[in-house]
């Protein structure tokens, strides 16, 4: 896959055949991709609707970009631009269903298990355990209860930080103490700044990468002014990435609405005010829980840990030694500086996610990517002790295998599966949908009270009547008297309330359904209200 980034090999780099007749590494990642996201997503096909409000909010901003409103200035949502263009774009593919998402969540899982084996290229020369290992590590990232529903900002953000993981360890196994080439350097500036617009607390992996190659500059071949250029070549990389989205907002006046939304509002009103004490205890108990709530992504990333910190430790006692060969059968060669290296990002991506204080099931998912360390142990002493030949005779059946495995994996461990019996005229989203249609009320205004987005905007095919167009958890009671003035002048002909009855409505407003939705752990009370005729 790093023909993808056309970027030149260390003189250390292993030997990497790309063509692979009919396993093409591509092919091989695109197909598992579609596989598993096809089970895991609910975005996908085989499920009836994704249900998630974040999600259906995305939706609904997103597909307002291409009808002229201005995410921030025009509707209030906190998250990147990028990942509402994403959203946009997947509109322009469907307008009432998350088909077009579902197509953007296969690219993306794609090119993250595109890093996936072409890390695995860069720790284990025989190609059985980059096509077998690839399926099953992708099988493990999207089963994870921290996947969520499908169609995260985390989700699309991961291809990001899986290839600037990927370009780091490359750059510490094959380069290092060599200078980094700046083509890499402003490649991973890039990737930072696309995850800038996604999200940015996920943007500590790529504060330790340059960080550790800054360091790197000096202590490896004392080009101290080389490592702060290398810093302008990264921060330029960053901007290259955010220059559209300011073109963007400047051409529509909205530079200074996307500033206090999206970077003041994220950082100074989401984050918990806490002591610095309150702050490390928070920290704990929310890397604890999520641990809990993915035990094999976290045993495994604890596997890996274990035996590259062994690793480490046995390249240092035996390299000089005639014991050589007996370590090599089972660590494998691992530097110090690879070593501090992996720490960094891991231990920078997991403190800039949480040291808000402020934790949702899908934060951590960024960090699943480190699964690949916690596989590599095991196929690295198989490859050792047993013969090259044997392990090639079955590259196919092996490979084909490994992709069953996934999905029968996918299958039993994701929890969306457990949806996947929902029936479109079962669901209260396409009762209230047929209903509103049926109202004989053309270009329907539309509020959601206490709740995010529920859906009705995506499969009405409508578009907000104001800023406020869902409940926010920030300054809660701003956001309820806000909607309360579209409520009162008669402006939004239908209100949505989740698990409340609406409130401050008046008589102008009738209570016409009230449905009951229910599976597994997800019990959700929904009230539709129409505006009657009365006056206030």
């Amino acid at each position: 896959m790093d023909v993808l980034l056309n970027t030149k090999k260390g003189k250390y780099d292993i030997d990497i055949e790309y063509e692979d007749n009919n396993f093409k590494p591509l092919l091989w990642c695109v197909l598992n991709a579609f596989l598993i996201m096809l089970i895991c997503s609910r975005s996908s096909f085989l499920y009836v609707f994704n249900l998630w409000d974040d999600a259906n909010s995305y939706f609904t901003v997103g597909k307002c970009i291409f009808r002229g409103f201005v995410p921030y200035r025009d509707l209030f949502d906190q998250k990147g631009i990028l990942l509402y263009f994403i959203y946009g774009l997947s509109s322009l593919i469907s307008r009432t269903t998350f088909a077009g998402v579902f197509f953007f969540e296969v690219i993306a899982a794609s090119f993250s298990l595109g890093a996936v084996f072409s890390i695995y290229q860069l720790f284990l020369k025989n190609k059985l355990f980059h096509y077998v290992l690839t399926p099953i590590t992708g099988a493990v990232i999207y089963t994870s209860f921290n996947f969520y529903w499908g169609g995260s900002a985390e989700e699309f953000l991961f291809p990001f930080v899986m290839w600037g993981l990927y370009l780091s360890v490359r750059y510490f196994r094959t380069t290092y103490p060599e200078p980094m080439d700046t083509k890499t350097v402003f490649i991973a500036g890039i990737l930072a700044g696309c995850v800038f617009n996604i999200k940015f607390n996920s943007l500590g992996l790529f504060f330790a990468w340059m960080m550790m190659v800054f360091f790197a500059y000096i202590i490896g071949s004392g080009k101290v002014a080389t490592a702060f250029a290398e810093c302008v070549v990264y921060l330029v990389g960053m901007l290259f990435a955010t220059f559209p989205w300011i073109l963007y907002f400047g051409v529509n006046g909205a530079i200074d609405d996307w500033m206090y939304v999206y970077i003041y509002k994220n950082v100074f009103e989401y984050s918990k005010k806490l002591t610095f004490g309150q702050r490390v205890s928070a920290f704990y108990e929310i890397v604890k829980d999520h641990f809990l709530n993915n035990k094999v992504v976290f045993i495994l990333i604890a596997i890996g840990i274990v035996y590259f910190l062994a690793s480490t430790i046995s390249t240092l006692v035996y390299e000089y030694s005639k014991n050589l060969s007996r370590r090599d059968r089972l660590f494998i060669r691992f530097r110090l500086s690879e070593l501090l290296n992996l720490g960094m990002l891991f231990g920078f991506l997991l403190l800039v996610i949480f040291i808000g204080g402020v934790s949702l099931p899908y934060y951590s998912f960024p960090i699943n990517g480190f699964v690949v360390f916690g596989f590599i142990p095991f196929c690295y002493i198989i490859e050792r002790n047993v013969a090259s030949d044997e392990l090639e005779r079955g590259l196919i059946s092996l490979s084909a295998a490994a992709a069953v495995i996934a999905v029968i994996m996918c299958w039993f461990l994701s929890i969306n599966v457990r949806t996947i019996q929902l029936k479109k005229d079962e669901l209260w989203l396409y009762k209230f949908r047929d209903y509103i249609a049926e109202s004989g009320v053309q270009d329907p205004g539309l509020i959601v009270e206490f709740s995010f987005d529920v859906g009705l905007y995506t499969v009405l095919d409508i578009e907000p009547i104001c800023y406020y167009f869902q409940t926010q958890t920030l300054n809660m009671q701003e956001v309820l008297d806000y909607q309360k003035q579209y409520l009162h002048s008669g402006e939004a002909d239908f209100v949505v309330s989740v698990n409340t009855e609406a409130e401050g409505i008046g008589d102008r407003y009738d209570l016409v359904m009230q449905e009951r939705c229910v599976f597994y752990d997800f019990d959700q009370t929904y009230f539709l209200y129409q505006r009657n005729e009365k006056e206030n």
